[in-house]
């Protein structure tokens, strides 16, 4: 690679870093983000006006901070249950932004959440493919959605009891970033000595890449949103009925939200760009101009000159990687505190999982929100 193109991709990876923590990714198009209900004890950042619909139930609204609190998707739950929701960036494994929340019951009893959104990959990805290594879950291959379900239930200590038909279930679903499949399952599990019962769902979307540059394999990413169901087994069946309503659960993200992130980002990354650019042409005048005068003096201050700027430019992305980190790791944190829960570490396995706060692992070691230990 050329040093122009060297500089061309830290310049997008410096603007792609800049937006990741505070100008998350819209996921209209990603084709997973479902309707429903998923796990968690109605924790977190209140947000929306809670307007009542008159039939029992009122829309909630999850809101973007960055852009003073502008309502980025609604939420649709029982009228008397109490609500959380919160926008969490992209990060790691997870290959788009969370609108994560949790609806509790008016006894505290039941809830329906949708948790963080969480990944893995495997083999050999094209450059960029994957931008960190934080957060992915110990899984070395593609796996269907509901061997996933399977496999999830261990991490949240429940008994899985059966596959669950999906309503209306199309099949694969193929999108420009991969094939979405959905999944469902029936589980079980105590809280203190009453018997629970929950519905796990699945929206699963996974790519494959195909092999580069000699190699025999490829490669591949997954990422899944989990939603979350449980209620005391009495009361389970109604508690179902009640979030299988038409339009309960999650909607799609709002228009003017999508719009607004897409211009900021657009504008973003053309003012970036056009910097670049004018530098480069400055650069490029000014050694034209040396060398006609001496060669030999160009030459030694053009090899000083690229020393100098490779050394403030490692200088500058170290420096932006400590912060990215930090503030992904204070706001990784703070998610936690909202919704209410714990991240921990599986030291056998490696795997970092949310749990409720309530839930007691053994052998498990506290991390922070982004994965990393205490």
């Amino acid at each position: 690679m050329t040093n122009k193109g060297r500089v061309l991709a830290m310049l997008v990876a410096v603007v792609l870093l800049g937006c990741k923590g505070v100008q998350p990714t819209s996921a209209a198009s990603s084709g997973d983000g479902g309707n429903g209900a998923s796990s968690g004890d109605g924790s977190g950042a209140a947000s929306g006006s809670g307007a009542d619909t008159g039939n029992g139930v009122r829309v909630e609204y999850i809101t973007d901070p960055t852009f003073n609190n502008m309502k980025v998707m609604p939420i649709q739950i029982p009228a008397s249950w109490r609500f959380r929701g919160v926008l969490v960036p992209k990060v790691g494994c997870a290959d788009d932004i969370s609108e994560v929340f949790r609806a509790t019951s008016p006894d505290g009893q039941s809830f329906a959440e949708v948790m963080p959104r969480i990944g893995w990959k495997w083999g050999k990805l094209p450059p960029g493919a994957v931008e960190s290594e934080n957060g992915c879950l110990p899984i070395n291959g593609p796996m269907s959605a509901q061997d996933f379900l399977k496999s999830y239930s261990t991490t949240l200590q429940v008994e899985y009891v059966s596959d669950q038909p999906v309503p209306g279930q199309p099949g694969a679903i193929q999108t420009h970033t991969g094939v979405v499949t959905t999944a469902m399952a029936s589980v079980r599990y105590k809280k203190g000595s009453t018997n629970m019962k929950g519905l796990l769902r699945v929206n699963l979307r996974c790519r494959q890449f195909a092999p580069m540059g000699g190699q025999t394999a490829g490669g591949g990413r997954c990422s899944a949103v989990v939603l979350f169901m449980a209620a005391p087994e009495s009361q389970f069946s109604a508690v179902s009925q009640l979030w299988s309503a038409p339009g309960m659960g999650r909607q799609k993200e709002l228009d003017d939200w999508v719009a607004a992130y897409s211009q900021r980002y657009a504008n973003q990354l053309q003012a970036e760009t056009s910097h670049w650019i004018n530098e480069s042409d400055n650069a490029f005048a000014a050694r034209q101009q040396m060398y006609k005068n001496a060669a030999v003096a160009q030459q030694r201050t053009h090899d000083q000159f690229m020393q100098t700027m490779q050394e403030g430019t490692d200088r500058s992305m170290a420096h932006a990687a400590e912060v990215a980190n930090s503030n992904h790791r204070m706001a990784s944190d703070m998610v936690d505190y909202s919704l209410d829960r714990q991240t921990v570490i599986f030291p056998d396995s490696g795997a970092v999982v949310k749990l409720p706060n309530t839930v007691t692992v053994d052998g498990a070691q506290k991390a922070h929100g982004d994965g990393t230990p205490w």
